[in-house]
């Protein structure tokens, strides 16, 4: 009696083994992530002006985000996938709050007519005071007489995480250059990512109000200052070429 009821008990750990690694080969990567709701197949819309944007989890499966500034009707919800049945959900709808905090930052600033604020070459490198990761205040004085370079990043861009690890060869060329990364994160994540990518500037970070910089232009935005604190070069978006000219205009203005 003894030994039936362990083999019992066996083949019920079995089964609820099963049960579970099924469940967890069941979960499905959904094709649509619309205001917060996951879908297998493109649902009927109602009207409105979408923002769309792809997003990967850390596997590399992608969803289509899709923003509506209207609710979805209770007829295409009840379409929606169980988000318990979505595969790293909660990955995907991290990144869709990442992208609404980010919008919500680098728009702070942008006109009715489509115009914002952005250091341009030639102009007085404005005020400011931020904070590094290890809590050091960094503001204009800071930097007087001194050539700085300023690359503004977050964590879903990219083309900011590839250049990192060159950005900072360039530190090693030019010792006397200060070299100043922001972004928005706080400390803790800024420190995983430029730890995790070798970039070896002093990294601003909970920099807010500099995100407002990037407008509609997009990241990274990188600027470089000369000695007497004017803007000497200003660029959205890299590329070799980009980089090049930077790292040109940097030589320049620390050779003066």
């Amino acid at each position: 009696m003894y030994r039936k009821s362990i083999l019992i008990l066996l083949l019920a750990l079995f089964a609820m083994t099963g049960q579970a690694q099924e469940a967890r080969i069941d979960t499905i990567v959904p094709k649509f992530l619309i205001n917060g709701y996951f879908f297998r197949d493109m649902p009927k819309l109602p009207d409105a002006t979408p923002t769309m944007t792809r997003l990967k989890d850390k596997e590399g499966n992608s969803v289509v985000a899709i923003g509506l500034n209207v609710d979805l009707p209770k007829s295409v919800i009840r379409q929606a996938i169980p988000r318990e049945q979505v595969h790293n959900a909660d990955q995907f709808l991290n990144g869709v709050n990442m992208m609404a905090t980010m919008q919500e930052l680098t728009q702070a600033k942008v006109k009715d007519d489509g115009t914002f604020y952005s250091p341009k070459a030639g102009e007085p490198f404005p005020q400011f005071s931020e904070k590094d990761m290890d809590g050091r205040t960094w503001t204009n004085d800071s930097i007087r007489g001194r050539v700085m370079v300023l690359n503004l990043w977050y964590s879903g861009c990219g083309p900011c995480r590839a250049e990192m690890s060159e950005l900072s060869t360039w530190k090693e060329q030019l010792p006397d250059v200060m070299f100043f990364s922001a972004t928005y994160h706080d400390a803790e994540l800024a420190k995983r990512i430029t730890d995790k990518h070798h970039f070896t500037w002093t990294h601003l970070v909970e920099a807010k109000d500099m995100m407002s910089w990037i407008g509609t232009e997009g990241f990274p935005f990188t600027v470089v200052v000369d000695k007497q604190g004017i803007v000497r070069h200003a660029v959205h978006g890299t590329s070799e070429d980009k980089r090049a000219e930077l790292l040109a205009k940097i030589k320049e203005a620390d050779a003066e």
